[in-house]
């Protein structure tokens, strides 16, 4: 199943984001434990977050049967403003009125270790939890990329699921990043995918009206064209962001 939902603009996409969210959790609680989340970083994703630690349903979810992994992560050092565990540290993590089953980081250069051995760590981590996730946030960028999936780059398939996959030559910096795979993200119940701003309105559209038959040379689809959760896939866009989907 896949849902469009349009909202006025990026303020109405963080706080319906929210609120699914908090919804989301409450619900998958109540069906099984622990609930595997991955978030994402970017303006969008920090503001959902944001928003959830002002709802009233806070105090409502039970915390400790919640995991939060992340889509992709920037491999800088673990106190960098550019990570996107820190921003949602503060946004929302360090402020919940119980501590998460589970706050999995992604390794750093600052811990002595290589880029391909974090990306090897964290796989490692998903499956030692044997993760199969309730739920991925993704951003979208302007060229289509998810996580640290991007146009033309690899997208980790072939690595065992659950899996991550080191990304040394990002077109966005910094270049280095870990990704989930794209395979691992498909692999998710769901997948909420979040847009906002008119220079997403390319991406958005060519998304969700991918092209019916694609044809013999034909660039292969953009990354956000090719994520759909097993049972369900959402986007939350903004009316400028949705305008030519």
């Amino acid at each position: 199943m896949r849902d469009m939902i349009v909202l006025p603009d990026s303020v109405a996409v963080a706080q319906a984001g929210a609120q699914r969210l908090a919804m989301f959790l409450l619900e998958s609680q109540c069906l099984s434990s622990p609930v595997h989340v991955a978030l994402t970083g970017g303006d969008t994703g920090i503001a959902v977050l944001s928003q959830l630690r002002a709802n009233p349903l806070l105090d409502a979810i039970s915390w400790p049967d919640i995991h939060f992994w992340w889509g992709d992560e920037r491999f800088v050092a673990i106190s960098s403003a550019q990570r996107n565990d820190l921003a949602a540290r503060q946004a929302l993590l360090d402020h919940l009125p119980q501590a998460p089953g589970g706050i999995h980081r992604i390794g750093s250069p600052d811990q002595g270790i290589s880029l391909e051995r974090a990306a090897q760590n964290y796989s490692a981590e998903l499956r030692h939890h044997a993760v199969v996730f309730s739920l991925v946030l993704l951003g979208v960028g302007p060229d289509g990329h998810v996580a640290s999936v991007f146009p033309g780059h690899g997208d980790g398939a072939g690595i065992e699921l659950p899996g991550a996959f080191p990304v040394p030559d990002s077109p966005k910096p910094p270049p280095a990043r870990i990704s989930l795979t794209l395979d691992t993200i498909n692999a998710a119940n769901e997948v909420w995918l979040m847009a906002a701003g008119a220079a997403k309105a390319g991406s958005v559209a060519a998304s969700v009206r991918p092209p019916a038959v694609r044809s013999a040379g034909a660039p292969r689809p953009i990354p956000a064209a090719r994520v759909a959760g097993r049972e369900r896939t959402v986007w939350l866009a903004d009316a400028a962001a949705a305008a030519r989907a």
